[in-house]
């Protein structure tokens, strides 16, 4: 039976090839940035990615698979470590990546349920962290769930056919995403809930902080609502 940790990196590849890589990156220079942390950086792929491109970049996650996948062929520097933490790095970036809905599931990750007060509390604590590990003028680049992709998924690439569903519970606020099948011809049936985070709310907690929110739209990222901010 193959790992959640290992499903999630190799349909994120799936999800996420060159083509978003180049976008980000050309997004990314137009802020004169030139140092990224990703947290919740999975196996590194879209971090290699970019350090290919030029950019110096550190990324992070608390789970010891996905370093373990990302150190295997790294271009990239990659360090496990909760985001909740990096008030313990010394130095600052030019931009903090926070993708794949990852911030919405920053308690909750590999989990079945999730206490909604906590995991708006450590979500706005994520975002003043954010804050406080960015330069000056620098960007901050997050992601949240549309709430339109209810219903049953499907993904089928030469390695992956994968079923599933995405199912939200307004009462508990928990957006859960199930799924079976195989990947690399191994079996896969898990899943993991994360906070239901709308784009309005998530906005107003970057204006807590930030002088500047605004919404990005990319060709190429078409699971999720990209929403940016700038440290005035």
């Amino acid at each position: 039976m193959i790992s959640l940790s290992k499903e999630w990196a190799l349909t994120s590849r799936a999800m996420y090839g060159q083509e978003f890589i180049d976008e980000l990156a050309i997004f990314l220079k137009k802020y004169n940035v030139k140092t990224v942390l990703e947290c919740g950086c999975g196996d590194g792929n879209i971090l290699n990615g970019l350090a290919k491109k030029g950019f110096t970049c550190l990324g992070i996650d608390s789970d010891k698979e996905m370093i373990d996948l990302a150190l295997k062929n790294p271009v990239a520097s990659f360090k496990q470590m909760n985001w909740l933490d990096i008030d313990k790095l010394d130095e600052c970036f030019d931009a903090v990546i926070c993708r794949g809905n990852s911030l919405a599931g920053v308690v909750s990750w590999g989990k079945k349920h999730l206490d909604a007060d906590v995991a708006l509390q450590k979500i706005e604590e994520s975002v003043k962290l954010f804050y406080s590990k960015l330069n000056k003028n620098g960007l901050l680049y997050l992601d949240t769930c549309s709430g339109k992709d209810v219903g049953d998924v499907e993904l089928k690439t030469k390695n992956i056919d994968l079923k599933g569903k995405v199912e939200y519970d307004f009462d508990k606020m928990e957006r859960s995403v199930f799924g079976h099948g195989k990947v690399l011809g191994e079996d896969f049936n898990d899943g993991s809930v994360s906070y239901i985070l709308t784009v309005d709310e998530l906005e107003r907690i970057l204006k807590k902080y930030f002088s500047k929110v605004f919404r990005v739209e990319l060709v190429n990222e078409k699971n999720y609502l990209v929403v940016c901010a700038l440290k005035g």
